[in-house]
């Protein structure tokens, strides 16, 4: 079973926990080998990590991708976001031809079930397996040319690479990235949709669970994407997901957040070497106002939505601001 990650140095400790994660509820049918694509990890870090992976008697490899720029062949504004994002796009390139499937998972991810639940998902011929993401609005399914059709996250992807190479899905994104650069909203996100919109699989909630399947009711959900999901399914991801995604700002290592599942994060974190890492602090006062957001608009998902819609873009603008300092 072959497990990818893309991260730099800063993240180290969330993929660490993931890496314990994903063994510790792992039912040991298959070996295991984490594929990191390494954006400035340190030779220290990587050789904790090694250790580590080591201990769990599973395999682990390093994937140098300083240079990945120069494999995408052209300067892209990602809009706010880390441009890291955009190595995953190159998993054909980096990844060796003997491997034909693997699972992408984005480093803001924790595993509370066997990961051999993914793995072993039927793609029914498609290229990719990906979880509908149902907030996204109109005009992004518009400006995407998804009209009838579901989008999706990309933060957790079951990928047929022998079919991805054989159908050049790389230079297909790569060129629609060209011709898109600084106007997509979520980077190569928005263009695994819109390029393999009719190769996609779309795959249970359980597999890739944010907190927006918390915020919304599924009949709220389903409203806005129809047929994202069925009911039942819905309500088992709901109470028992295999892979949550820390979606958006309230995320676990940030000091002060009411994450749903903030203490499965620090019960990992707390077998790695990087057990006594710190959150971030100077999240007191977003997480009282998101806190108090969320009870004052629970009962009104439509004005939740709204709101949300509406700030998304004026949050990347300023983070892209902040980046450009």
């Amino acid at each position: 079973m072959n497990l990818l990650y893309t991260v730099d140095n800063n993240f180290v400790p969330q993929l660490a926990a993931n890496i314990c994660s994903v063994v510790s509820n792992h039912s040991g049918i298959q070996d295991i080998t984490f594929h990191v694509f390494s954006n400035g990890i340190t030779e220290d870090n990587q050789r904790l990590l090694q250790e580590m992976v080591t201990e769990y008697n599973q395999n682990l490899v390093f994937y140098d991708i300083s240079n990945f720029k120069d494999a995408l062949g052209f300067d892209f504004d990602t809009s706010g976001w880390n441009e890291i994002v955009l190595a995953r796009l190159l998993m054909a390139h980096f990844l060796p031809n003997e491997i034909e499937r693997v699972i992408y998972l984005d480093g803001d991810t924790i595993v509370l079930g066997d990961i051999a639940l993914l793995w072993n998902q039927d793609l029914k011929g498609c290229v990719v397996g990906m979880v509908p993401e149902p907030t996204v609005g109109p005009s992004r399914l518009n400006d995407l040319d998804l009209n009838g059709c579901l989008y999706h996250n990309a933060g957790v992807l079951l990928v047929d690479l022998k079919q991805w190479r054989s159908t050049c899905c790389e230079d297909q994104l790569l060129d629609y990235c060209e011709r898109r650069s600084g106007r997509l909203f979520a980077n190569d996100q928005d263009a695994l949709n819109a390029v393999l919109k009719d190769k996609i699989c779309s795959l249970s909630p359980a597999f890739n669970y944010s907190n927006i399947f918390d915020y919304y009711p599924f009949i709220f959900l389903n409203s806005l994407m129809p047929g994202f999901s069925d009911e039942n399914s819905f309500n088992t991801a709901r109470s028992k997901p295999i892979v949550v995604h820390y979606l958006g700002e309230e995320r676990p290592w940030r000091r002060g957040n009411t994450h749903r599942f903030n203490n499965e994060y620090h019960f990992y974190l707390s077998e790695t070497f990087w057990k006594d890492a710190k959150d971030e602090d100077g999240w007191g006062a977003y997480f009282l106002a998101w806190r108090t957001f969320n009870f004052l608009t629970r009962p009104f998902p439509q004005l939740r939505y709204k709101v949300i819609s509406g700030l998304i873009p004026a949050f990347l603008k300023y983070r892209a601001s902040q980046r450009n300092k």
